[in-house]
């Protein structure tokens, strides 16, 4: 089975940087700043931690080819 690295990478940059723009949207929109210091951290820890995975799976490929 062929893994997509294309679609994880733009997943994990997504979760890093995506999501945490929305709820600074919504936090800048109704002035509740609590929307985007609680995304931070899970954020972070979804985006970094898919990212490193997906980096290391793209250089592994590269290795073998």
């Amino acid at each position: 089975m062929q893994e997509n690295k294309r679609f994880a990478l733009i997943a994990s940059l997504f979760a890093l940087i995506g999501v945490p723009i929305i709820f600074l949207t919504v936090s800048l929109y109704t002035g509740d700043w609590r929307f985007f210091i609680i995304s931070v951290a899970p954020t972070l820890t979804a985006g970094l931690t898919g990212l490193i995975f997906t980096l290391q799976r793209i250089k592994k490929g590269k290795r073998l080819a």
